[in-house]
Order: C-alpha cells, then sequence, then structure tokens
C-alpha cells in the first residue's frame, strides 16, 4: 500500500476533452511531488517551442505526499506553467496557493493535475471523487473571482473547493491570478492569463476519501511536538508591541496550520464581514505602504505610496482579489504615477494621471482587468509597458519603471533596496538567488534566509554571535551570515534546497525549515545564545507519512535534480549568464538599509562566478555541466544542454 501519495495523475486535453489518468509513482520518491513533480513533467511534456498562451503550454497543479495529513502547513498548492509575465519573453516557472485545494484534491484521489490544449469555449473542470469533466462555463465568463465561487459552491455544494480566473485572467493580463478563497491565489506569475487563453475558468474539487498515512502516532507527535496554537518561528516577536498582541486570533492560510502565523491579521468591512488578509494584503490595509514603497539613494527616487484611509482600503484589497489581479502590482504601479506627477507629467497619452485619488485608483484597477485606457498599457505590466512608452515621458521614468521591475519582470523584492532594505550579507545571498531562480525567488525563502535579516537590524552584536554559532552547527563553518562577500554561495544554494523541497512536500515557508527555533518575546531571544531550530523536522515528517526511509542526502539529491531541471526549461527561453548579468547594475545602487553596493565587475566575479562554480555550471553561460547532470542522474538533458549552448553562440 503507498502512504502518502494518492498514486493517481489527472490528465485533460482541453482541445479534444479527454481525461485520463496516468501513475504517480514513476516520479516519487524520485521528485517527492509538488513543484520538483511539476518541473519533471514540464521538460518531459512542454514543447521548447511554446510561448505562454499557445494551446500547448501546460497548467500543472499538483500537491504532494505530506497535503492532506496533520503535517503542519502541508495544505499547500503548486501550480506551474510557462508564465506570461516573465520578460523578455516567457519560460517556465511556478506559484504555490495556500488555502485548502490541495489536500481536497488528494481526497478526490490524486497528487497531480496535468492540463493541456484550448476549449472551444469556456468550461470549467469538475472533479467528484472519480468523476471528472469539462462543463460549460458560459454564465461564469464575466464574473468576478468571488461571484464565480460563490456561483459554483451555491450548485456543487459549500464543500466544494474552487480555484477560478476573474476578468483580468479573461482579458490575458499578464499578471493576472488564479484565486481561491478571499485571499489566497497563484499570484506573482500570470498564470491567470494562460488559464485565461485556454477559456479554462474553473477547477473545482471534492473529495471523500482519506490519505494513508504510514505512522499516525509519530506524525500526531512531531505535530504536538511542534506546538499547537504557538508562535511560527519567524521574527514577529520583535515587532510585537506587546505579549498580549501575539495571542489575539489569527486567519489559518492553510489547512493543518496549527501556529500562531504573524503574516495574518483580520479585518472588517464597512458592512461588518470580517474578512482575512495575508502578507502582502497587510500592506495596503495597514498603511503600511509608504515606508515599504520609499526608496532614496544614489540618484535614484521611489516615491512613498498613498493610502486612501482604512475602509477604502479594504475595498480595494477586496476587489484586486475579485478582478484577480496580483496584489504586487499596487507596488510598482502607484509610486511610478507619483513619480510621474513629482516630475509635472499629469498625463501618459491622452489619460490623465490621479494616482493619489482613491476614485481614480480604483477605476484604474477596473481598466486594468479589462484592457481598457490607461489599464490596456499597464496590463502588460510595467516593465513591458516602458517598452511600449520609450521615448514619452522622461528618461529617468523609463529608467525608473525598469528597476521597479528589474527582475526579469517580478517587483524588486528582498533585494536590499526597493521595498526591502536587507543589509550585508543578505543582499548578496538574495543576488545569487535572482541570477539563477526562475521566478521572485524571496517568496518562499522566508524562514530559510531572507527573513533573519531582520535579527540583524534589530541587533547586530547579537545576531553576529547567534548566526556564527547557528552557521558553524549547520553548514560547519562559522562565517556564512558575516557581512562580506565570501562564503555566500553554499548558502544561497542551501537556501534554494530547502524552498525546493518547501514546495514539493509541500509545507509553508514561513515556517519551515525551521532554521531558527520560535521565541515567544523579544526577552527570550535575547537571553539565548543558540538560537537555533529543529531543522530535521521536514525528514521526519516525510518519513512519518510515507514510511521510506528517506536521508537528507537523499532529499538534497531530489531537490537539486529538480532545480536543474527548472535551470534547463528557463534556458530554453534564452536565460543564460548573458541575460542575468544586467542585474548587476542594479546592486550599484547603495542599500536602504546599510548603504553597501557592489560593482559590476566584482558582481561579475565574487557573486555569478561564485555561485556558478559552486553549483557545477560553467562560467561563460551559466548552464549546468555534463559531469554536474550526471551527478544528479540527469544524463538525458545533456543532449538539449548541447543545442542550447550551441543555440546562443
Amino acid at each position: 500500500m503507498t502512504h502518502g501519495w494518492m498514486g493517481k495523475i489527472l490528465d485533460v486535453n482541453l482541445t479534444t476533452g479527454t481525461i485520463s489518468t496516468r501513475d504517480t509513482m514513476p516520479y516519487a520518491p524520485s521528485y517527492i511531488g509538488g513543484r520538483a513533480l511539476a518541473s519533471r513533467i514540464a521538460w518531459e511534456e512542454i514543447p521548447a517551442s511554446a510561448d505562454a498562451l499557445d494551446p500547448e503550454n501546460r497548467v500543472i497543479i499538483a500537491t504532494g505526499p505530506l497535503c492532506g495529513t496533520l503535517a503542519p502547513t502541508s495544505g499547500r498548492t503548486i501550480m506551474s506553467s510557462l508564465s506570461p509575465r516573465t520578460y523578455p519573453r516567457a519560460w517556465y516557472t511556478y506559484s504555490t496557493v495556500g488555502g485548502w485545494f490541495g489536500p481536497e484534491l488528494k481526497y478526490a484521489g490524486f497528487d497531480a493535475i496535468v492540463i493541456t490544449g484550448k476549449a472551444e469555449s469556456p468550461v470549467y473542470l469538475e472533479i467528484h471523487d472519480e468523476e471528472v469533466r469539462l462543463a460549460d462555463a458560459a454564465d461564469l465568463w464575466g464574473l468576478d473571482a468571488r461571484e464565480t465561487q460563490l456561483t459554483l459552491k451555491s450548485k456543487l455544494g459549500e464543500q466544494t473547493k474552487v480555484l477560478t480566473i476573474g476578468p483580468a485572467g479573461e482579458n490575458l493580463v499578464r499578471f493576472a491570478t488564479v484565486q481561491h478563497e478571499e485571499e489566497n491565489a497563484a499570484a506573482h506569475m500570470g498564470f491567470g492569463a494562460v488559464w485565461g487563453s485556454k477559456y479554462l475558468k474553473a477547477v473545482t474539487v471534492r473529495g471523500t476519501k482519506g490519505v494513508s498515512v504510514a505512522y499516525p502516532e509519530e506524525l500526531i507527535k512531531e505535530m504536538i511536538g511542534a506546538g499547537i496554537a504557538r508562535r511560527a518561528p519567524t521574527v514577529a516577536f520583535l515587532k510585537e508591541k506587546s505579549a498580549q498582541s501575539s495571542k489575539k486570533p489569527r486567519p489559518v492560510c492553510t489547512q493543518a496550520c496549527a501556529f500562531n502565523c504573524s503574516i495574518g491579521g483580520y479585518e472588517s468591512t464597512p458592512e461588518g464581514r470580517l474578512i482575512p488578509a495575508f502578507c502582502i494584503g497587510r500592506v495596503w490595509r495597514l498603511d503600511a505602504m509608504a515606508p515599504a514603497t520609499y526608496y532614496s539613494g544614489g540618484g535614484v527616487r521611489v516615491p512613498p505610496s498613498r493610502s486612501f484611509g482604512r475602509s477604502e482600503e479594504i475595498f480595494l484589497h477586496e476587489l484586486c482579489n475579485s478582478l484577480g489581479i496580483d496584489l504586487w502590482f499596487r507596488l510598482v504601479m502607484q509610486p511610478w504615477f507619483i513619480r510621474c506627477r513629482e516630475l509635472g507629467i499629469n498625463k501618459i497619452r491622452e489619460y490623465d494621471l490621479e494616482p493619489e485619488n482613491g476614485t481614480w485608483f480604483k477605476q484604474f484597477m477596473y481598466q486594468l482587468a479589462n484592457r481598457e485606457g490607461l489599464g490596456d498599457i499597464f496590463a502588460e505590466d510595467v516593465r513591458r509597458s516602458m517598452d511600449e512608452l520609450e521615448g514619452e515621458p522622461p528618461e529617468e521614468l523609463i529608467w525608473l519603471g525598469r528597476e521597479l521591475e528589474f527582475n526579469f519582470g517580478f517587483p524588486a523584492h528582498r533585494e536590499g533596496r526597493f521595498w526591502d532594505g536587507e543589509p550585508l550579507p543578505f543582499w548578496v545571498i538574495s543576488a545569487m538567488m535572482l541570477i539563477s531562480s526562475n521566478r521572485d525567488p524571496s517568496i518562499g525563502t522566508h524562514q530559510s534566509c531572507l527573513l533573519n535579516a531582520e535579527f540583524f537590524l534589530a541587533d547586530k552584536e547579537l545576531s553576529r554571535r547567534q548566526f556564527r554559532r547557528l552557521s558553524e552547527k549547520v553548514w560547519g563553518y562559522a562565517d556564512a551570515f558575516e557581512p562580506t562577500f565570501e562564503n555566500k554561495a553554499p548558502l544561497a544554494i542551501w537556501t534554494q534546497d530547502q524552498h525546493m523541497l518547501i514546495d514539493s512536500l509541500p509545507l509553508c515557508d514561513f515556517a519551515f525549515p525551521q532554521l531558527v527555533r520560535p521565541f515567544e518575546n523579544r526577552a527570550e531571544w535575547e537571553a539565548s545564545e543558540d538560537i537555533s531550530g529543529d531543522i530535521d523536522l521536514t525528514r521526519r515528517l516525510l518519513v512519518d507519512v510515507t514510511g521510506q526511509e528517506i536521508s537528507w542526502e537523499d532529499m538534497t539529491l531530489a531537490a537539486r535534480r529538480a532545480f536543474t531541471i527548472e535551470r534547463v526549461l528557463a534556458a530554453r527561453a534564452g536565460k543564460n549568464r548573458v541575460m542575468e548579468e544586467t542585474l548587476a547594475s542594479h546592486f550599484t545602487l547603495p542599500c536602504a538599509s546599510d548603504g553597501t553596493f557592489i560593482s559590476e565587475e566584482d558582481f561579475s566575479r565574487l557573486i555569478m562566478d561564485a555561485y556558478y562554480s559552486a553549483r557545477g555550471w560553467d562560467l561563460e553561460k551559466g548552464l549546468p555541466l555534463p559531469e554536474t547532470l550526471r551527478a544528479l542522474g540527469l544524463e538525458e538533458l545533456i543532449p538539449e544542454l548541447d543545442e542550447i549552448r550551441r543555440s546562443a553562440l
């Protein structure tokens, strides 16, 4: 009997209407599940010539072996596809979704769904245990994401879990989301546009089975030991105004989460409805927008965004989710529009700019989702809109727009400059991940590395002592977190390995891996010299669920195998060292928190060369060497990489 995995993957061809299944186990445990599983399927099945909005592109919705069990935070879902947002061309990437869809898919008997083709007219996929069908969605097309979910739940039952797109996805907005419940979404990658291009409005699932667990008693012990209603291991305690504030009820964003997490909170709508807000959503609502977006340094100014008041912000946030737009759009677009006004630019083409006016901003959001007026220009995202507008506004504005989405079309995030002022050495680690990842890597590396910068910002000397001991204990050398450029590649790679594992099991990256143990208050942290957490917990959870005695070496090999496949998939689209060197100029700007920076020459040598060498990639193209592929058991990728190298000459 198989434990953890359900043993079936659902295949759906929208062009032909055919539905079939395949066996999961040829992929597991070598690719575990979730993101790693999806990478292997994508390499085998997405044509190298496909574009994001082509019928041949796949939408892969995958869970992992822990999903649907009591393993803490394991209810997450991974979605993968070619992204219409990546710049300058589409390449393969992924997104994670909280909520309850993934467990319900397991309860229906499936580990993953692979969707290809394009329907002739709008459809939704309905899954009820083994009964799977494509249904007409003509009456749903045009509804927003919230209306669609309510309509389908009233038709199929309240227990039905729904993934759906809103108007932005239907109109192929490049940063359109796939929504689930009120606040969960596959948001950053523009997968809503991929669904829209396929005429896929929604996927619904209702399952009545269970997930078999090999050692249920041990799993329960691990869950209790990790802490029920206890703080997740984050640095939130540093920001709490009182001990009481840490105990207030917080919403749960993922099934099986038993932690008291800092990233969520409740808000009330004007009509009194209680709604959750997580992470970026809280930035919108808690008037934190201005400090989050302001930057000044190196002759660059990113003006602070403006809040429209609590009631209006709650409305706009809900509207964003209903329209199916990535919440991050505001963190780049509103500051850019405000900078236009500061420079005396009050119109873009014939369209007025009033970014500090709540009514105008609401209308702009509708225009984005429906590709009307000014929204039609910016529905292509900021980076592409700068290409469209080049030569019209002053060059400073074109440059600023490109820098706000400097990371191949993704908004700046935890790179030490715009949005998060991560000090040295954290922005160096971030830079290494930025050059090598196929999306914003910082969304998914919170607990494994970057969130720990806040310890250093709170007390630099104490944190240096604590993290030297932690570094020696975990990696075998003491200076991984020292404010230098040396010995950072191993930490960047370890962080990426952990990110892959967390997304493949799956688990929440705000809680795992537990590099730093949970603290209840600042005094407890300040009194601790050994702050290390229980990193092995993720492996033990996998053993308890599957019954397979897997080692850390095995898990690391699986992570690196999948990451390497993702690298090859991105290389198909031309992502290599030449493209990645364009990021260097961004890091010549001073860090917002400590003023540190790096020259373009040193970026190439100390960041790119060091990282590529540690990965076993060539220094010319930044692509995996044949001996690296053989060590990972990926010999079959060698011919394709040889062809990619020849075509890049």
